[in-house]
């Protein structure tokens, strides 16, 4: 195949992606979504995550920063965007997410062959009025300029936007409101997190938290923190 024939293909694919993922907000916007302001957790910094925003997630393993990031989506209150590349380890798995509160008749999968793609559709997810939340696994760093971009269109859509990454990838620049640590803690049935802020725009790092997420109630609550957290506070 020539160069310009494989650009236009390209462009082909992109135009059909976006043609689709619309198509099936539309379907699923019947109920609407909840207003752009926070998702309450109360015993975070400013009572939880501000909608409207890009936020990173830097899980110690792949199943705790999955059920992590559904339970943030599954309280977005509307049709949310799990996208993640071809080659990636951690494919949404629906039946696992509903266990963790969301519900996937509000859940769009996007499988993406090239990390561009995947960008480019995270992108327009956020953009979307009609898309409460979407969430980009990502094996890698992302350049300050497209996390950039990605607040900019978590701004524009008023929807709640997060990128999912390896626990020990470094630290680098990004324009993300926050970035947080989240790592897996024994637990009986529903899930528990040891959480940490590890940066937060205008603010400072804080943590760590034990958190649990209440499957039977759908509710997410802050355990006591450690009494050496509790004495600097």
């Amino acid at each position: 195949m020539r160069p310009a024939d494989s650009t236009a293909s390209a462009a082909f694919d992109q135009a059909a992606m976006l043609a689709a993922l619309r198509a099936r907000v539309v379907r699923l916007e019947g109920s609407g979504r909840a207003a752009a302001g926070r998702l309450d957790i109360p015993g975070l910094p400013g009572g939880g995550l501000a909608r409207a925003a890009l936020h990173e997630v830097l899980a110690a393993a792949p199943g705790c920063g999955a059920a992590f990031a559904a339970v943030l989506l599954g309280r977005c209150g509307g049709t949310v965007l799990w996208i993640a590349g071809a080659a990636d380890s951690l494919q949404a798995w629906p039946p696992g997410l509903a266990g963790c509160g969301l519900d996937p008749a509000d859940l769009i999968l996007v499988r993406a062959e090239r990390p561009q793609d995947a960008l480019w559709a995270m992108e327009e997810a956020l953009r979307c009025p009609a898309v409460a939340g979407a969430v980009l696994v990502l094996a890698d760093n992302l350049p300050l300029t497209a996390t950039r971009r990605l607040q900019l269109a978590a701004e524009a859509g008023r929807a709640l936007g997060l990128l999912l990454r390896p626990g020990m990838l470094t630290a680098e620049p990004s324009a993300a409101l926050t970035r947080w640590r989240v790592a897996p803690l024994p637990a009986v049935e529903s899930p528990r997190w040891h959480l940490e802020l590890l940066r937060a725009k205008g603010g400072a790092p804080d943590g760590p938290w034990t958190l649990a997420w209440q499957a039977a109630t759908r509710q997410l609550r802050i355990e006591e923190a450690p009494a050496a957290h509790r004495a600097t506070r």
